[in-house]
């Protein structure tokens, strides 16, 4: 093989790898394909990355994909393997997230992927998760009072806002309808109030006249908290005390009478419910830095060739 040949090889395997480490190559496609999703993920916020932001992500982005190329090679070294059944599993999970086989390989297709790659990723991932897993696992031990420090110091995580469970009887009527039609709309609720008033019980004139989906429970809406119904309903509501009934209340589905059945104040979730929550976070934290800090004892001694930029 010529000189000139060899380096055409060597540019070619160059040109289409974002990094080589111990000769391993990790191709451009997965590198960009890794940024392009976060940039997408940020953009669905209303976030749109910044130049210095951006060159940040690439270094991060690439040098994740380093890091977890070397635990593989690591894992591999110690005879590790992962099942085909666990990679069968997880490339039917992706494919259940299109409607058909067609949509979900012309997706593939616009990637530059094929489902073979796609395999070989998926196994990669899960056997470094199935290594770390194991290696780290059995070695952390979270203690109560750990627990307890993080919920002290993150109280905002685990607050609850004020609650209200309310019922109401709707009579709809379009913003833009004619007077004739409003007028009428407004006699008919005014009359459920009066039989309201007269003792008849909320939740069975609901089912007979109420025009709102929720009229098969009586009324019943569930709990809510505020910004989930629209202003006027939900200042109505939250200005009420349990068991009162509104007066006529006009949003823009028409016209409505609530009644408040339970009010909870703000409050924090107890530590005991979120107690399992809180361990998981810890264990991922302290998970994250033993990995962090054994990548950093093998990633001098590798041979690491970049090339993205």
């Amino acid at each position: 093989v010529s000189a000139s040949a060899e380096r055409e090889s060597i540019n070619d395997i160059t040109a289409e790898a974002a990094a080589i480490v111990n000769g391993a190559i990790i191709p451009l496609k997965t590198y960009n394909g890794q940024i392009q999703a976060i940039i997408q993920q940020y953009a669905s916020q209303g976030v749109n990355f910044q130049d210095a932001q951006m060159a940040d992500l690439k270094i991060k982005v690439l040098e994740n994909l380093i890091d977890q190329e070397l635990l593989y090679q690591d894992a591999k070294s110690k005879g590790l393997t992962i099942a085909d059944s666990a990679i069968d599993t997880q490339i039917d999970a992706v494919k259940g997230q299109f409607p058909d086989e067609a949509t979900y390989k012309s997706e593939l297709a616009k990637q530059g992927m094929t489902e073979e790659e796609i395999r070989k990723d998926i196994g990669k991932t899960l056997l470094v998760e199935d290594y770390i897993t194991s290696k780290y696992g059995p070695t952390i031990k979270i203690e109560d009072a750990e627990v307890l420090k993080f919920y002290q110091e993150n109280s905002q995580y685990f607050s609850k806002p004020e609650q209200v469970r309310a019922s109401h009887i709707l009579i709809k009527v379009e913003p833009d309808a004619e007077d004739s039609v409003k007028k009428d709309a407004l006699n008919r609720i005014n009359a459920i109030k009066d039989r309201i008033a007269s003792g008849e019980e909320f939740s069975d004139l609901a089912r007979e006249l109420s025009e709102g989906p929720s009229n098969v429970n009586g009324g019943d809406l569930g709990a809510f908290g505020r910004g989930q119904m629209v202003k006027s309903f939900e200042d109505a509501v939250f200005s009420l005390n349990v068991g009162n009934v509104s007066d006529i209340v006009e949003t823009q589905f028409g016209y409505h009478i609530i009644k408040l059945t339970a009010k909870e104040a703000p409050s924090n979730v107890p530590i005991e419910e979120v107690k399992a929550q809180i361990i998981d976070h810890l264990t991922q934290v302290k998970m994250a830095e033993l990995i962090t800090n054994y990548i950093g004892t093998i990633k001098p001694g590798a041979s690491i060739e970049r090339f993205a930029k």
